[in-house]
């Protein structure tokens, strides 16, 4: 499965580019997403609880992140397996980042595999539910690009990351509920298709 999202946040590309490159604080912006201390290959543990209501799936994995902040871009692989009916899936995400309006246009193309008892869930709502969790991922970004606070310079303290802001971290992860990203999604469709009201 490919898909295709993009977004504007505030900030320049310069400092989006580097909270990029902080892994365990993004896979924080998927919900039920989590990555744990980094591994001596480069690579970081990671978690991705989903819930199906009452039902949850645990997928334990190894995630990796390559950015090139002189070109604004980057991949994002990752690969977790389930012990449940042999659910596996693979993803690969690549990043490009460019002047906007907002201060920075995010472009996101992702290539998702999944296997075994997700496979059926892929042909039916597997789409759907991806383009609802691209968009959580981008809500979630933003809000914490808008968050960022200021520097304050400190004798004898470490220097700042790029882009002149303190970076925060993300909320502990929450179980994926499949079912309220959809609700969510039919909702925000129903609001479209309601009629403007004419000045």
């Amino acid at each position: 499965m490919r898909f295709d999202n993009s977004f504007e946040v505030a900030g320049t590309p310069r400092k989006v580019i580097a909270l990029f490159a902080d892994t365990p604080l993004m896979a924080g912006f998927l919900p039920g997403a989590a990555a744990g201390e980094r591994n001596e290959d480069g690579s970081w543990p990671a978690t991705l609880t989903v819930a199906f209501g009452p039902k949850r799936i645990t997928f334990r994995g190894t995630l990796t992140n390559t950015v090139d902040a002189a070109a604004l871009s980057g991949t994002a692989s990752g690969y977790a397996s389930s012990d449940m009916r042999g659910a596996k899936m693979s993803v690969e995400m690549s990043y490009t980042l460019a002047p906007a309006s907002a201060g920075t246009l995010v472009t996101l193309v992702s290539e998702a595999e999944l296997t075994g008892m997700l496979a059926e869930f892929a042909k039916t709502g597997g789409v759907v539910v991806t383009q609802a969790l691209l968009a959580e991922f981008a809500g979630r970004f933003s809000a914490h690009v808008r968050s960022l606070r200021p520097v304050v310079a400190v004798a004898g303290e470490a220097a700042a990351p790029a882009g002149g802001a303190v970076p925060t971290r993300a909320a502990a992860p929450q179980a994926l509920s499949v079912f309220a990203l959809l609700l969510r999604m039919i909702k925000s469709a129903l609001r479209s298709l309601r009629p403007r009201s004419r000045g």
